[in-house]
């Protein structure tokens, strides 16, 4: 797992890290490397597939081209469309999201073994919501689609 193995470096120090990282999807084919990172043209550059995750929680994943070039989710859209571009090439209108960002679900899971956990097990039960996540497919690329059922 490389987490953000690049974000603190020297461009030069950058460009010799995701060189070595390139050599060894070659050198080493079964080694598998879970990259985690803010910068996209690092990901498109050195991914093979990528995960876009909102709030947590995984929101498209696919081919690195393919969600790169074809974005299904709102949040890819714009998050591909504020990517900075050289002047002279042609982008498309930066989408900007408004309005208030959402809390996160919160999740009442704490490790078995606190006290919070014990005191947990004497409350009543939080009704499950009315939410329920499937990743819909077109190919090899997915979209995390919410669906609200009335109950």
């Amino acid at each position: 797992m490389l987490d953000e193995p690049t974000s603190a470096l020297d461009v030069s120090v950058q460009a010799q890290i995701l060189g070595v990282l390139k050599d060894l999807r070659i050198t080493r084919p079964a080694l598998t490397q879970l990259f985690i990172s803010h910068n996209l043209a690092v990901i498109r550059f050195l991914c093979d597939r990528v995960a876009v995750m909102y709030l947590g929680k995984i929101v498209e994943e696919g081919p690195v081209e393919q969600v790169f070039e074809d974005p299904r989710h709102p949040y890819t859209r714009a998050l591909l469309s504020a990517v900075p571009v050289p002047s002279a090439v042609k982008r498309p209108d930066r989408i900007r999201l408004t309005g208030d960002i959402p809390a996160p679900p919160t999740s009442r899971k704490v490790a078995p073994f606190t006290p919070a956990a014990r005191s947990l097990r004497r409350e009543p039960a939080i009704p499950s919501p009315r939410i329920r996540s499937r990743l819909a497919r077109t190919g090899r690329h997915g979209v995390t689609l919410r669906i609200t059922r009335k109950v």
